[in-house]
């Protein structure tokens, strides 16, 4: 099956640089993009909240991720979205019509998930779309830990 329209959801607020997931969910888009010339959107939730230490924007990082696909010639398109990030990426999804969405299938809340769900079990239970969750291996999950903003300082309200 050949895709139309590919949405690379990646987690980046909460973090200082991009996450070893984030480049290699963008590294799979840009494969399946280039095999057949399809658009490309990355998009990343927010909470609102204005309260990081002063580094790189999460849309600088948004852009940074998103560089290397432009320079492959692919059309792509970033978002920057605030809100429940289930509720957000699944309407982004439905209104830009991907039939793909790659996203990573770590857990930021560990127990809690098992009977709430993640973000990415919700987007695979509620979309109607081929949902391509993708497991960080350990050394992506310590690295990803080493780049969380030290003493993050706000509870995510959304979950």
């Amino acid at each position: 099956m050949a895709y139309t329209r590919i949405c690379v959801a990646a987690a980046m607020q909460r973090y200082l640089d991009i996450t070893p997931i984030a480049a290699r969910l963008r590294d799979l888009a840009e494969v399946l993009a280039l095999a057949g010339d399809v658009p490309v959107t990355v998009v990343t939730v927010e909470a609102p909240v204005d309260l990081l230490p002063d580094v790189e924007t999460t849309e600088e990082k948004l852009e940074r991720l998103a560089a290397p696909l432009r320079e492959q010639g692919l059309t792509v398109n970033t978002n920057l979205l605030e809100g429940r990030p289930s509720e957000e990426i699944a309407t982004l999804v439905k209104t830009i019509e991907a039939d793909l969405l790659l996203i990573g299938s770590h857990s930021k809340r560990g127990v809690l998930d098992i009977g709430l769900g993640s973000t990415a079990s919700a987007l695979m239970r509620d979309l109607d779309v081929t949902v391509l969750m993708v497991k960080p291996t350990q050394k992506e999950q310590e690295k990803a830990k080493e780049l969380m903003i030290p003493r993050y300082p706000v509870v995510f309200p959304y979950g």
